[in-house]
């Protein structure tokens, strides 16, 4: 076992590329509008030609806006947000293929990888050239009097990553991979955006002005307000995903080939 240990490849990677995220203010999971730069690092520990082991830490960003929308009720709604989300993630990789960078006799691969990640997001939204973090402002009335059984969201959460894409080495040190994976989240809050409107005048008294206005920027609001009207769709889980090309550098040239 020792020996078969020592004998696997190990790889190191960079990668960059765009991400976006579907949700209440964004309808579409590719939505070329709303792309925003995505970076990370990775390791890879290759148990043979088709497994191994990834993990990996990404700066993704996300963004949303109704404005961009086509949508009378999205238009209306008037609401927008950006978020910077950190993610550290690990899972598992197969490849279609024999492939390792370090094994002279593999060259491409198709693969498919799938795991488990956490992650932490921070929503913020601009007003008056400013740009405030939502969270704190308790926006669908989280925890006031009004809204006693409405909890705040956590910030941390988990995600399942899965996805695909092309592998191929350009010599025994480096591999080029060109991939595309989606986050299935378990929070309707990245853009912190769910439920129904609440009361503005108690998240004023209780969390301030400026929490106040960003609960509600409809564009016209019925006489008797919105409050109780559908804000956000709550029973829809929000997504995000990156897209890009990774850089693999090899750690160790060693490689089990009997296991391809």
């Amino acid at each position: 076992i020792p020996s078969i240990l020592s004998a696997q490849s190990r790889e190191m990677g960079v990668m960059f590329g765009f991400s976006g995220y579907k949700g209440d203010l964004n309808e579409k999971m590719y939505n070329t509008k709303l792309i925003r730069p995505a970076f990370g690092i990775q390791y890879r520990r290759c148990y043979s030609n088709h497994w191994s082991f990834r993990a990996g830490l990404s700066l993704i960003k996300i963004k949303g806006d109704d404005a961009l929308s086509k949508d009378t009720f999205q238009l209306n709604r008037n609401l927008m947000f950006k978020s910077n989300i950190i993610e550290f993630h690990m899972g598992y990789e197969f490849n279609f293929f024999p492939y390792q960078v370090a094994n002279p006799g593999t060259f491409f691969t198709p693969y498919l990888f799938g795991g488990i990640a956490v992650y932490h997001f921070n929503p913020k939204a601009e007003l008056d050239g400013e740009w405030y973090a939502l969270q704190p402002l308790r926006t669908e009335g989280q925890g006031t009097q009004s809204q006693p059984d409405r909890k705040p969201y956590s910030r941390t959460s988990i995600s399942l990553p899965f996805g695909g894409g092309f592998k191929f080495s350009v010599n025994r040190r480096l591999g080029v991979q060109i991939e595309t994976g989606v986050r299935r989240t378990y929070t309707d809050y990245l853009d912190d955006v769910s439920t129904t409107y609440a009361d503005p005048v108690q998240i004023r008294t209780e969390y301030g002005k400026i929490a106040g206005q960003l609960s509600d920027r409809s564009l016209l609001k019925p006489s008797k307000g919105n409050i109780g009207r559908q804000r956000g769709n709550s029973t829809d889980r929000d997504w995000y995903y990156f897209t890009g090309i990774q850089i693999n550098y090899t750690l160790s040239k060693k490689y089990i080939d009997s296991c391809s």
